[in-house]
């Protein structure tokens, strides 16, 4: 259970850290051409990971679903791969706002699943076992 807790936290944090700094890159208040962009993204696979170990600890606890792990991996792989890779997609720099719309949704989804999966494992954690 401590793993869930530390896990969540790290989420939260790094997520709310992420987010305001992606949103600063967007509106040009801060240059993302330089280290700050570095913090950004360590944070953002902070989140990654610390919402596939969300996803891992629910599903190896009893009574822990599969599915809900598979969806961790499956919703941290693609707002990882958005993120590192979206300068290469369009080649169009004026329609680049599609792809930084569909990171942020990402990321805040990844965010709202691992508060999900946490919330399941803490009431999975307090369910009276029964024989």
């Amino acid at each position: 259970m401590q793993v869930i807790k530390i896990s969540q936290w790290i989420l939260r944090i790094s997520g709310i850290i992420v987010l305001v700094l992606g949103i600063l890159f967007w509106t040009n208040v801060v240059d993302a051409s330089g280290g700050i962009l570095l913090v950004h993204m360590l944070l953002g696979i902070l989140v990654v990971l610390s919402l596939w170990t969300l996803g891992i600890a629910q599903g190896i606890r009893g009574g822990g679903s599969f599915g809900l792990a598979m969806a961790t991996f499956i919703w941290g792989l693609l707002t990882l791969s958005v993120g590192l890779f979206q300068t290469r997609w369009l080649l169009d720099p004026s329609q680049h706002w599609i792809i930084q719309v569909i990171h942020l949704i990402l990321g805040i989804g990844a965010i709202g699943l691992g508060e999900m999966v946490a919330g399941r494992a803490k009431r999975q954690a307090n369910k009276p076992m029964t024989a």
